[in-house]
C-alpha cells in the first residue's frame, strides 16, 4: 500500500512493509535532509548508511547547484539519504549516487541541464529487476529490449528469483528486461507466454513477437543464462502457440 501525509503535512511510511524499510524511513526522518559532511569518517559511514545515497562535493561559488541539490534532497530525502562536502578543487567537484544495494555508482553529467540531477535519481535507483505493475508497465514495454518475465503469485519466490538473477540481469542490461510478474494482478499474460498458469519464465522478442517459454530450473542462472544465449544464436525454437493441456500449461 502507499504511503500518505499526516496532519502535520508530512509523509507516512507505507503499509504492510518490512520494519527494516520502516526503521530505516524512520531514521532518514529524524537526519536533516542534507547532512553537512566535514571529516573523512563521517564521509566513510555516510556512504555506506542507506540503500541509496547522493553525495554533493561542491565549492562555495557554486551557489545555483547547491540549491538545486538541496532542492533535490527536500524532495526526496524520506527515501534516500543526502550529504554535502565542499570540494578540494575544481577536480573534485561533482555529484554522485551510492547504490548500496547493486553496489554500483553513478555520477551527474551535464549539470546545467536542469533535469540532470533527476536524471541521477532515476538511473541510480532503478531496480535491476523490476515488477511489472499498471502503472510501469508502458515504460518496460516500450524500451525497445526484449523483456524476460518472470511470473510467480509467491512474493517470496519473486523476491529470492530478483535476488539469484541480479547478475545475469546486469550482464545482459543492454538488450533485456528482466521483470517478474505478479501472476495473480495479470492473469491472462502466463496463458499468452505459453507457460503455466501457477508461474514460470518466458522471453519475448518485442520486436517480432516472439515468445520463447523456459522449461528448466528458475532457480538457476546458469540455465537461464544459456537459454538467453541459445534463443540469441537461434538454437531456441518460439513457442508456436499450441498448449499441452494434460500438463496445466494454460
Amino acid at each position: 500500500m502507499n504511503g500518505g501525509i499526516d496532519s502535520q503535512g508530512g509523509l507516512t511510511p507505507p503499509s504492510f512493509i518490512q520494519p527494516e524499510f520502516i526503521e530505516a524511513f524512520v531514521k532518514r526522518a529524524l537526519r536533516p535532509s542534507v547532512q553537512d559532511i566535514t571529516e573523512q569518517q563521517q564521509l566513510d559511514d555516510f556512504l555506506t548508511s542507506d540503500d541509496y545515497v547522493f553525495l554533493a562535493q561542491l565549492h562555495s561559488d557554486e551557489e545555483s547547484l547547491n540549491a538545486r541539490f538541496r532542492n533535490l534532497a527536500e524532495e526526496h530525502s524520506d527515501r534516500y539519504s543526502f550529504g554535502m562536502a565542499s570540494a578540494a578543487d575544481a577536480s573534485s567537484s561533482g555529484i554522485w549516487c551510492y547504490n548500496n544495494v547493486d553496489e554500483s555508482e553513478h555520477t551527474a553529467t551535464d549539470l546545467d541541464d536542469a533535469d540532470a540531477l533527476k536524471k541521477l535519481v532515476d538511473v541510480c535507483t532503478a531496480e535491476v529487476i523490476p515488477q511489472l505493475t499498471r502503472r510501469n508497465e508502458l515504460t518496460h514495454l516500450s524500451s525497445g529490449r526484449s523483456l524476460v518475465y518472470y511470473l510467480s503469485n509467491n512474493e517470496a519466490h519473486r523476491q529470492a528469483y530478483t535476488k539469484n538473477l541480479k547478475s545475469t540481469a546486469q550482464q545482459y542490461a543492454q538488450f533485456l528486461t528482466f521483470v517478474t510478474v505478479d501472476s495473480n494482478e495479470y492473469p491472462d499474460m502466463a496463458r499468452n507466454l505459453g507457460i503455466r498458469s501457477i508461474g514460470g519464465l518466458a522471453v519475448q522478442n518485442v520486436h517480432n513477437g516472439q515468445v520463447f517459454p523456459f522449461k528448466g530450473d528458475t532457480t538457476s542462472s546458469n540455465q537461464i543464462g544459456q537459454f538467453i544465449v541459445a534463443i540469441s544464436e537461434g538454437k531456441a525454437e518460439p513457442w508456436d502457440g499450441t498448449y499441452n493441456e494434460g500438463h496445466d500449461e494454460l
